[in-house]
């Protein structure tokens, strides 16, 4: 007698404050069975209840990080309401048939709630301009998050290999004032070194380049109201920024049409994604020097 069987689950991996979570559950019962009760845990923690023969079918239990749309809710699955990181664990969905069987099965899932950074990536280097056979260098960072932004570089549309990733921004990386879509210069304290900067104040600019691996269709974008969302937090604040670091040196085909083009992006999952870019000029010989050689041969 197979009896209940064929329970799933299904339950986003990951989604953003802010957004509303719909977690499912499907089975199948023998035509001679009837279903005896639905129970939703996070954790060992009961916060959802629906039994057909009671009335009211559903019951909620308070539990900290959720709200249960009711008006939305039924046997087969559950809504809940603006999305914190107190939601966010491992929910299970308990099935049970009713007699005189009372058979169970269980399926878990876990659930993440991501928290975005607040701006995009900013990206920094030491020059405006690079030469054939010079290091470029340059940082890329991303403000506070949860999970912490994944970084990725790329030159002119292709990817390159980092030298250092982490989570603590270098010394002299400073976010205030808070980014703006512009070009401006700012210092470094130990060496007195102007660095050109550019700030991307949007939250997501989808990417064209598929061999990054991060698909234009992949990134779905949130409602604005959703970006940024006001909630008091319960817990410990586990948000933490992303650092990244080239060093490589410049060979004549990287440029194109006398520029090179170097890109940082922070995605995090198909949630989000932003970019920073820099347009390197390439370094010119000395026009004093050519025009000279110039004269001295016409001299001749």
């Amino acid at each position: 007698v197979r009896g209940l069987h064929n329970l799933e689950i299904n339950v986003p991996n990951a989604v953003l404050v802010g957004e509303t979570v719909t977690l499912e559950c499907s089975w199948q019962l023998e035509d001679e069975e009837a279903l005896y009760s639905i129970k939703w845990y996070r954790g060992r923690e009961e916060f959802y209840r629906y039994i057909p023969k009671e009335l009211p079918h559903t019951r909620v239990f308070p539990l900290p990080g959720i709200e249960v749309d009711i008006s939305r809710s039924g046997a087969h699955r559950v809504v809940l309401q603006q999305a914190t990181p107190a939601m966010a664990g491992r929910f299970r969905c308990e099935v049970s048939a009713d007699a005189p069987t009372f058979h169970t099965e269980i399926r878990s899932a876990p659930l993440e709630v991501v928290e975005a950074p607040e701006w995009g990536p900013k990206l920094v280097s030491d020059r405006s301009w690079y030469g054939v056979g010079s290091t470029l260098r340059a940082t890329c960072a991303s403000p506070l998050s949860q999970p912490p932004a994944n970084l990725t570089f790329a030159l002119n549309g292709r990817e390159i290999d980092m030298e250092l990733f982490g989570h603590e921004l270098p010394v002299w990386f400073k976010w205030d004032p808070l980014p703006k879509p512009e070009t401006t210069t700012t210092e470094m304290p130990e060496d007195d070194l102007n660095f050109n900067v550019f700030h991307d104040e949007s939250n997501i600019q989808y990417l064209d380049e598929s061999y990054i691996n991060i698909h234009k269709e992949e990134i779905r974008r949130p409602p604005k109201e959703n970006m940024k969302v006001e909630f008091e937090r319960t817990g410990p604040d586990n948000r933490l920024p992303s650092a990244g670091e080239v060093l490589l040196v410049v060979r004549h085909n990287a440029f194109e049409r006398g520029s090179l083009r170097l890109t940082c992006i922070a995605s995090i999952y198909n949630l989000y994604a932003a970019r920073a870019e820099l347009i390197f000029d390439m370094e010119q010989p000395e026009v004093a020097s050519v025009l000279g050689v110039r004269n001295s041969a016409q001299g001749k």
